[in-house]
């Protein structure tokens, strides 16, 4: 089993070891990534949030910002779980979103393949709202059975360690909307709701501890209404009566080049579409102390060293030349593996 699956069916008692420094370490991811500038095409505020059943994991913050994508083999953490039946609203400062001809945004959870990139993909979906006013909400029209037009069935490849393009769904990953569906030239709120068990989602089979429901990484405007203005006038589609067939996003193209600014820094783990090694454990690795057993301990560690105690190479837990908060996600995979 990889790393997401570890992740997805150890969750609770992975939780019950690492307690508060859970939190502490999503934190040090957070901050060890660059910032992006106002005007960035990422939800810019959390206007409501109703948690549904089994919520609890994440944090409001988690959602605004860059997707932390963890390629076709494993989810990301860094997500916001709504809960069965949890809803969450965002707001996007101007620019916003318009309509332009492909898809308009993407929204981001956290789905993976599970065993192989050929395997089934482990999905909680989420339907999809949007609104100019914040107040009139359409939804996208969907399809149950198959999961057309709805959110959480894509696994996620961007992420700001590998330079994958957030606003191109050819590769970002994710699942992209077009505003022509619902018929709307341009849009600032973006609502996502968890059906719950009205829809049969592989995630409605595993016990959910408090990581139930949608699990919300990430929403990026492809095309800003500063763009629409400056190249194209939008052309709505008048609202449709009945669902309409909802493209694959792997197969749309972009039409559009980003024109906010994008930075690659240089990265303490590399995280790519098929990169797996950190699903990969020798023994006792990821135990810092040198104690012969990984526990929070370790990870506590690590934190010092990033933070008070003097670096030292013991910290290295993924040995990559640098310690950083990839060292912390090493130990806490560790600690998965072993429970």
């Amino acid at each position: 089993m990889q790393y997401g699956a570890v992740v997805r069916w150890a969750l609770p008692t992975l939780l019950r070891t690492l307690g508060s420094a859970l939190t502490l370490t999503a934190a040090l991811l957070l901050a060890s990534l660059p910032a992006f500038a106002a005007g960035d095409p990422f939800a810019d505020e959390v206007v409501a949030f109703t948690p549904g059943a089994h919520a609890g994991f994440g944090t409001e913050p988690m959602v605004l910002g860059p997707p932390m994508g963890g390629g076709a083999l494993q989810g990301s953490m860094d997500t916001l779980s709504l809960g069965d039946g949890g809803s969450i609203v965002v707001r996007f400062d101007p620019p916003a979103i318009c309509d332009r001809p492909g898809p308009d945004f993407i929204v981001f959870e956290n789905a993976f393949h599970a065993g192989s990139e050929s395997g089934p993909v482990f999905a909680e979906v989420g339907i999809v709202a949007v609104s100019e006013d914040g107040t009139h909400f359409v939804g996208f029209p969907y399809d149950a059975e198959t999961f057309a037009g709805l959110a959480g069935k894509t696994p996620v490849y961007s992420n700001p360690t590998n330079g994958i393009d957030p606003t191109d769904p050819a590769v970002a990953g994710g699942d992209a909307f077009d505003l022509a569906t619902v018929g709307l030239a341009s849009i600032k709120y973006v609502r996502i709701t968890d059906p719950g068990d009205t829809i049969a989602d592989p995630g409605n089979r595993v016990v959910p501890g408090i990581s139930g429901g949608f699990d919300l990484d990430a929403i990026a405007a492809i095309h800003t209404c500063e763009d629409a203005e400056a190249t194209a006038t939008p052309s709505p589609s008048p609202a449709p009566t009945t669902p309409l067939p909802v493209t694959p996003t792997e197969t749309v193209q972009p039409t559009a080049t980003p024109t906010w600014p994008l930075s690659t820094p240089t990265p303490s783990a590399t995280v790519s579409a098929t990169n797996t090694s950190i699903a990969t454990f020798t023994p006792r690795s990821g135990d810092v102390d040198g104690d012969g057993k990984v526990d929070g301990h370790d990870l506590s560690a690590v934190i010092d060293a990033i933070f008070d105690a003097p670096l030292s190479i013991v910290a290295d837990a993924n040995h990559d030349g640098v310690i950083a908060a990839a060292d912390c996600v090493k130990v806490m995979s560790a600690i998965g593996g072993a429970n």
